[in-house]
């Protein structure tokens, strides 16, 4: 009987799988410095492309929610306003009151009420027949928005918001 210990060190197939191990994990782990550098460099530049184009978006989307939230408040108002001499204009005051972070020149408002429309760009509508209570009052709201990253625009973009209220 021949045991293991009696073969020279290549025949032992034991050593032989440890030193092929050792070996391997040798030859994986020798040149590894630096890679984490260059993997940085290769990956930053598409995080940061994707993080801007994040931020960008985000920025357009709080503008939609801004208007959004201005034209609730306005329609709130114009529902209660019915024996207000100028029902449109304590509207539009409401509307740019509730969206300071939005330009008011670049917005613009349309009112149809009662299913008459009061006009494009109008900010009022004094003594109007047509604020009688259980009709209907209809806000539109239109504000431009530009998508840009790195100085790449993505067209010019108008974020809209309607807004239907019964007349008390």
């Amino acid at each position: 009987m021949i045991s293991l210990l009696s073969f020279p060190r290549s025949e032992n197939p034991t050593l032989d799988i440890r030193s092929i191990c050792h070996r391997l994990q040798k030859a994986l782990t020798a040149n590894d410095r630096g890679s984490a550098i260059a993997e940085t460099a290769v990956a930053m530049p598409i995080i940061l492309l994707v993080m801007t184009g994040i931020f960008s978006f985000s920025v357009a989307l709080h503008q939609k929610l801004a208007l959004a939230e201005a034209v609730s408040a306005g329609g709130r108002v114009l529902a209660v306003e019915r024996g207000d001499t100028d029902p449109c204009q304590k509207a539009t005051d409401a509307i740019y009151a509730a969206a300071p972070t939005l330009s008011r020149s670049n917005m613009t408002i349309s009112y149809v009420l009662n299913g008459v429309a009061i006009g494009s760009g109008v900010t009022s509508c004094p003594n109007t027949p047509n604020m009688v209570a259980t009709g209907s009052a209809q806000i539109t709201a239109t504000y431009p928005v530009s998508v840009s990253i790195y100085g790449k625009s993505f067209g010019n973009l108008s974020l809209q918001t309607q807004l239907s209220e019964a007349i008390q």
